[in-house]
């Protein structure tokens, strides 16, 4: 006879085929999942890849990540069809799009810029009836943070929020960057210059003697060089610090803005950037 203790328990061999099932069903899940946490890890990758640079070629991105390169063609593919990746066939380099842009806006700083700026952002939009529109520059580009409307001006869209403008088109963009050190000026002014309409600044000569215009009043009324008939008045933010955190600026009809040659509620705007820098202060 067998001993007592060699007689197996009535539900062990239940018991051995339920784990025995069970670490089956986990090994399933895990090769399931496996594969969608690789992907998102290396997508994650890739996009870290494009910090601090303007675009790479495939070549670039394959290097920076140590993918192979049908791995990252295709997580690249996939990016584009979401709008996190741009390619630009002329020179066959890949950006961030304008999905990154968009999340990116969503994201508070050290101080939530736009959560102070849009009470003041709502007062310009509702006193002047036009857009205001609160933006920062960021790796050679002007980001739009914020956009108001006024329900009864005119509303301009040329500039969604996560969006950016040309360097030499328009308010904001020119303020900003006439407050750039002198070798980030220089390396934009390198850059090609894109003609919005026949008023844009295209000439790295004439744009240059603009900024520095710019930088000693401490202003930019930009007129129809976005679009025609729509001008846009822009000033500077200062942070605690003294640097230059943001810009504010309306934009509407010309004659809303221009009067004589001479921009219309400019100590209106002034006022406006001088309570975003108190604001600024007391959040430190």
């Amino acid at each position: 006879m067998l001993s007592d203790d060699t007689i197996a328990p009535p539900d062990t061999a239940q018991q051995r085929d339920r784990e025995t099932g069970l670490s089956k069903d986990a090994d399933a899940e895990k090769k399931n999942s496996t594969p969608n946490v690789r992907a998102a890890t290396r997508a994650m990758t890739i996009l870290k890849s494009f910090a601090g640079k303007a675009g790479q070629t495939l070549a670039e991105v394959t290097t920076a990540t140590g993918l192979d390169k049908g791995t990252t063609r295709r997580l690249l593919l996939t990016m584009m069809d979401s709008g996190f990746v741009l390619h630009d066939p002329a020179t066959q380099q890949y950006r961030l799009g304008f999905a990154i842009r968009q999340l990116a806006a969503s994201v508070a700083g050290e101080f939530d810029l736009r959560t102070m700026a849009l009470p003041i952002l709502n007062e310009l939009a509702t006193d002047l009836h036009m857009t205001a529109f609160l933006s920062v520059y960021k790796d050679g580009e002007t980001i739009c943070l914020e956009r108001v409307h006024d329900m009864r001006g005119i509303e301009v869209h040329w500039w969604p929020v996560g969006g950016s403008l040309p360097f030499n088109c328009g308010g904001a963009p020119k303020l900003l960057l006439s407050y750039r050190p002198e070798a980030e000026i220089a390396r934009m002014l390198k850059r090609p210059m894109v003609a919005a309409t026949p008023k844009s600044i295209t000439d790295p000569a004439k744009l240059r003697a603009i900024l520095t215009k710019i930088r000693k009043q401490g202003w930019v009324l930009g007129v129809d060089d976005v679009a025609i008939g729509l001008s846009a008045l822009a000033v500077p933010v200062r942070d605690g610090e003294g640097e230059i955190a943001c810009a504010v600026s309306v934009a509407g009809l010309t004659p809303q803005l221009v009067s004589r040659g001479k921009p219309l509620h400019l100590d209106r705007m002034l006022a406006a950037a001088a309570e975003l820098e108190r604001l600024l202060r007391t959040s430190l």
